[in-house]
């Protein structure tokens, strides 16, 4: 905790006591000493936390120091005088006391978009992790379906599914009375796996409906106007320029594609040559209809 001078906290204790507000309070007091007393476990997108003993031990060692300590919500500062920040909630306050605690929970949720851009790998794609994910909540909905002892893990898996089944279901419900920071905790985890599961469909639609660009992106002149050609570009210059006469018709043409190309202007001439070469080997072999004269084939390079 960030150490305070006696001066200090008698402004900062003179502005505490003139917030009107029981949430302003709460803000406050948050912002000056973080209003969530223990280190909770990050997002684990396979909950270790609910099935390594270990790890739930950690969370179960939480939940005795929250039940042994009811001071965690107050700061005492002693100089000359002591100086208290109490946001301990009378009945009233209850439900804002946890709704702001549960807020603090959801807040902590990874940008799943970029979290799924980094975990993904040639051994690892957003379906793997989707399977995952489902596989997590099937086993979760097995044990309390099939459990029924009263054990420290079950009942937190419980907390959890109801986050996700009422976050699943859009009706969340915000706790009327006080809540323990672990049931917090754990409420909003399962808030924010739904979160995760939505994110990672959303993710496996687009990687799905995305088109596959070819392998060779770095195309050379040849291939640029050969995909120019393809596109139907070189078709659609010439009939927008086609009341110019041949020798207009040849520079507008050269000089678009030369643009399009990233070629020098000066290499128009050049570069109307290789179309014309082009289009006649595209269609070399076809039948041409009487008067049929698209893709430019009659273009002539004039000095």
């Amino acid at each position: 905790m960030q150490r305070y001078s006696e001066n200090q906290i008698r402004i900062l204790h003179s502005e505490f006591k003139s917030q009107k507000k029981y949430s302003d309070k709460l803000a406050f007091f948050d912002r000056l000493f973080g209003i969530i007393p223990f280190s909770f476990p990050e997002f684990d997108p396979l909950l270790t936390f609910l099935f390594s003993k270990d790890k739930t031990e950690e969370l179960e060692t939480i939940f005795k120091r929250e039940r042994n300590n009811p001071g965690l919500t107050e700061r005492k500062f002693c100089f000359a005088e002591t100086y208290s920040f109490n946001i301990k909630p009378a009945n009233s306050n209850s439900s804002a006391f946890s709704s702001y605690i549960l807020s603090c929970f959801l807040s902590r949720a990874p940008r799943f978009d970029d979290w799924i851009r980094q975990k993904v790998t040639n051994d690892k794609s957003v379906e793997f992790l989707l399977d995952e994910a489902n596989s997590v909540i099937n086993k979760i909905e097995y044990y309390l379906q099939n459990e029924y002892d009263k054990s420290f893990m079950l009942q937190c898996m419980s907390v959890f599914y109801k986050g996700f089944f009422e976050a699943f279901c859009n009706r969340i419900t915000l706790p009327g009375k006080k809540r323990k920071f672990i049931e917090l905790y754990l409420y909003a985890q399962g808030i924010i796996y739904v979160k995760y599961i939505s994110s990672l469909k959303t993710a496996l639609q687009k990687s799905l409906n995305a088109v596959e660009l070819p392998a060779q992106v770095n195309l050379d002149l040849t291939g640029k106007m050969d995909l120019l050609h393809e596109l139907g570009i070189i078709e659609l210059l010439k009939t927008k320029y086609a009341g110019a006469d041949t020798v207009s018709l040849e520079n507008k043409v050269g000089e678009i594609i030369c643009l399009l190309t990233g070629e020098p202007v000066e290499q128009k001439e050049s570069v109307v040559k290789m179309l014309s070469d082009l289009i006649v080997e595209k269609t070399n072999g076809h039948a041409q209809k009487p008067g049929d004269d698209s893709g430019l084939v009659q273009l002539t390079i004039r000095k």
